[in-house]
């Protein structure tokens, strides 16, 4: 069976400790351990399994996944009988990124650990889903570390790593520590103080009647912004700059780390079901971390009428179908107009 080991174990097991080894800003006091050697692992939950059928579940958890399946009996017969036969890469850094190419996910919790990278040539692993704007956006930040790189692209598969790099994933607290520290937004007085992000062109959460919503909004001195337009370093040269923020919930919102300290963040959202506290909360706690104004209001949901490749792919129908999440939105005007 796939045996999980606590990450306090790994102190004080020799063999266990030389699996990983451990990098730090000492300016940010901001520890990350990375497991090196063999392992193997597939490119949606980043949950490497050492040779020796172990894992370290404290260390590699992201939020939303469920790994308990790691631990079953089925799972264990399956990864014995295929493992010899995975794929084999050799001498990867394990950056990783969303399968869904979810963009909350990219920047918070992939991004953070490539700056624990201590190699001049990297060759650097991600998902095939990855968007270009993505992959522009990691290439920049390497550029500008002097760091020379190759892009290795994973499909949906276990994979085998041979002498390969792989970083814990951080707490948001560190995540966000460390994205501040090292991207640095330009001051840039001649963009909008007030803006509306549109989620048009979105697979969900668009808003159904966001011409109504534009018309009132530009009537209040806010300017919309469609960040499909934009490259990521010109999005988060956009809310850097922004003291007020109006925003369907979406992912568009992991750019509010990088908003000065009491800026306005007005979210438009669903009814969230009760078992959907965390993606509820999630813009809400981004806000608390960085002292910035939350409020929100609460729209009707809409069915979506087909549903993107990549969502059926990855979401199961059910949760299609039965989640506001993934619904899209109708502004009740009178309610907004009153907020504004």
């Amino acid at each position: 069976m796939i045996i999980d080991i606590h990450s306090g174990k790994i102190k004080s097991d020799n063999r266990l400790s030389n699996l990983f080894f451990n990098a730090n800003f000492s300016n940010l006091s901001i520890n990350c351990n990375i497991l090196k050697g063999n392992f193997f692992s597939d490119p949606f939950y980043y949950f490497p399994i050492t040779e020796n059928n172990e894992t370290f579940s404290s260390l590699f958890t992201r939020d939303l996944n469920n790994i308990s399946h790691f631990y079953s009996q089925k799972f264990f017969d399956n990864f014995k009988d295929n493992n010899n036969s995975f794929k084999k890469f050799k001498e990867l850094y394990i950056l990783g990124s969303n399968a869904g190419n979810n963009y909350y996910s990219n920047l918070l919790q992939f991004l953070p650990r490539i700056f624990f990278n201590k190699k001049t040539n990297l060759k650097l692993a991600i998902h095939r889903n990855s968007s270009n704007k993505y992959r522009n956006f990691i290439g920049g930040i390497l550029k500008s570390l002097n760091i020379e790189f190759t892009f290795v692209f994973l499909d949906d598969d276990f994979y085998h790593f041979i002498d390969s790099e792989f970083p814990q994933f951080l707490n948001m607290n560190d995540s966000i520590e460390i994205l501040k520290k090292f991207i640095n937004p330009k001051t840039n007085v001649e963009l909008s103080k007030k803006i509306y992000v549109s989620r048009e062109g979105s697979n969900y959460r668009k808003i159904v009647n966001e011409g109504d919503v534009v018309t009132l909004l530009r009537d209040k001195g806010y300017k919309v912004i469609n960040p499909q337009l934009y490259e990521i370093d010109e999005q988060i040269e956009i809310f850097s700059n922004a003291e007020k923020i109006i925003a369907p919930h979406g992912s568009n919102l992991a750019n509010i780390i990088f908003c000065k300290p009491g800026t306005e963040i007005l979210e438009i959202t669903p009814s969230f079901r009760d078992n959907e506290k965390i993606l509820e909360d999630r813009y809400l706690n981004l806000c608390l971390i960085n002292n910035l104004k939350h409020s929100k209001v609460i729209s009707d949901s809409v069915e979506v009428e087909n549903h993107s490749a990549l969502a059926k792919k990855y979401i199961h129908k059910s949760v299609l179908s039965q989640s506001n999440y993934y619904k899209n939105l109708i502004v009740k005007i009178q309610e907004l107009s009153k907020i504004i």
